[in-house]
């Protein structure tokens, strides 16, 4: 086997350990302060320990994970402030890349059918982790069409605590998240950029205190 294989193999295991525990702290399964064992995850998951330190040291990044010295890993509890932050950084983003999407889709540099079937999948019965990958990749897809790489690379660690986020207030202004999506599709496909970028500032701006207030009836802040 070559290098380059070795890399995308152990690329591959990081991200399934990855994912598994992620999925593990969304559902609830692992709390705040639980601890993290990298023996007992090489167990669960069946890899080394490599892809493991890989998976941990990721979920730090993204703030789910914090390490403490000489103690290894633990689930860290997510504030009301992390998620104001989030919300201030998406609002950065998004409405900038929403503008730059629209301009490149209707100019034909780039094609909004990855969105569309990604919005249809959204709409479509399904368990509460598939819509919010959709959802998710709906958001991500707005961004990679803007064809600015860095902003791509700054929303990504932020999609984790979205998903988060998700699996605990999906049932939140449901009906106007479908409604709004639709919308932003729409404007980006006939090119209304500032239009697009107005409708994306609206979609998370007007999402943030529902949300919030959501988040702390259930983790009771």
């Amino acid at each position: 086997m070559s290098s380059d294989s070795l890399i995308t193999d152990g690329s591959a295991l990081a991200e399934r350990v990855y994912r598994g525990v992620l999925r593990r702290i969304i559902v609830g399964e692992l709390t705040p302060g639980s601890w993290l064992k990298e023996r007992d995850l090489s167990e669960r998951f069946e890899v080394s320990r490599v892809p493991v330190r890989q998976a941990l040291q990721r979920l730090e990044t993204d703030g789910f994970v914090v390490t403490t010295r000489n103690k290894g890993a633990s689930v860290t509890p997510v504030t009301r402030a992390d998620v104001e932050e989030l919300y201030d950084a998406r609002l950065c983003i998004e409405p900038y890349a929403t503008r730059h999407a629209a301009q490149r889709v209707h100019s034909g540099a780039a094609s909004a059918d990855r969105l569309l079937e990604l919005l249809e999948r959204a709409l479509a019965p399904g368990d509460t982790a598939e819509l919010g990958e959709s959802n998710l990749g709906f958001h991500l897809e707005i961004v990679r069409l803007s064809g600015n790489r860095i902003l791509e690379r700054s929303l990504r660690p932020m999609l984790g605590r979205m998903q988060w986020i998700f699996g605990i207030t999906h049932a939140t202004r449901e009906q106007e998240h479908a409604v709004e999506h639709q919308q932003l599709l729409d404007a980006i496909v006939a090119g209304r950029g500032e239009v697009a970028a107005a409708q994306a500032y609206a979609h998370i701006d007007q999402g943030r205190e529902p949300i919030i207030e959501a988040l702390a009836q259930a983790l009771d802040w």
